[in-house]
């Protein structure tokens, strides 16, 4: 047993340390492809010479002349604090919805189902400009304003249009998957000998089919992380919000890119790991 746990640490650690040096690798591309030439000397010199930087953690720079990590920790803390506040908000709706459609609209639910999937198709850019258009449009016609549609510095941090924005698609991806896993589940034999036990049906949906469509859900983990963080960019730069995201689009830097990337990937990386270890301890 120890040996077994022993092995699949260095496994971690090795593809993490894998996953790092990918990261190096792609990111030195464009030093590879420099003047449209092939400079695979550079481009070898670049990679050993960053692996080395990032590996120590040290002589980090952006902008030529800035030191990074002092930079760069804060806005990666803020940029993961939205986007974890949005994944709480994006479930906790979605589950709502979920349940809405399953107590109340069963007989509808093709028809919910469609118009969200209309609603998706809508850009996600577009719903951030609506949203803060909308604003505007209450505080020039009622001279209320009761949100604040960007971020001007400190004082005042644009906090529930961002969240909204970032929250809106996933929470419309997982109640469409929730509603049919939950239909699907509900068909199913064992559903029917509970009922034959007299179990009521709000039991059932919580404790039996919520906890048979979790390991569905956390299959799609990947593809709302994914879809999560390429709208974060969007939401960061469109609300001027102090983040990560938004610092690379002003300092753009192969060292600045790579280790952002090695920030957001640490994380989720051992989240996944956490989740595998899970599955092959049961």
């Amino acid at each position: 047993m120890v040996i077994k746990s022993a092995i699949r640490v260095i496994t971690v650690i090795l593809q993490y340390i894998a996953g790092v040096l990918l990261f190096i690798t792609i990111g030195s591309l464009p030093v590879l492809l420099r003047d449209l030439t092939f400079d695979t000397e550079g481009y070898f010199h670049n990679i050993r010479e960053l692996a080395f930087k990032i590996f120590t953690l040290s002589n980090l720079t952006y902008d030529g002349k800035h030191e990074m990590l002092p930079a760069v920790m804060g806005r990666f803390f803020y940029s993961m604090k939205t986007l974890g506040m949005a994944m709480f908000v994006a479930t906790a709706m979605a589950f709502l919805l979920s349940y809405l459609v399953v107590l109340f609209f069963e007989k509808k639910k093709d028809y919910i189902l469609s118009f969200i999937e209309i609603i998706r198709s809508i850009p996600d850019v577009l719903w951030m400009f609506l949203l803060q258009a909308a604003v505007i449009w209450v505080f020039k016609t009622f001279g209320v304003k009761f949100v604040q549609t960007t971020s001007l510095g400190s004082d005042n941090q644009a906090v529930l249009l961002p969240l909204i924005s970032l929250s809106l698609p996933i929470s419309l991806f997982l109640t469409q998957i929730i509603v049919l896993k939950i239909f699907e589940e509900l068909d199913k034999q064992y559903i029917l000998l509970a009922k034959a036990k007299g179990l009521s049906f709000f039991y059932m949906l919580n404790v039996h089919v919520v906890r048979n469509i979790s390991e569905d859900l956390k299959g799609h983990f990947k593809t709302i992380v994914w879809m999560m963080l390429s709208t974060l960019v969007m939401v960061e730069y469109i609300f001027n919000l102090n983040g990560l995201m938004l610092f690379n689009i002003k300092y753009v830097s192969v060292e600045l890119f790579v280790f952002s990337c090695i920030l957001f990937f640490t994380p989720f990386f051992l989240i996944y790991r956490l989740i595998d270890f899970r599955r092959l301890s049961i």
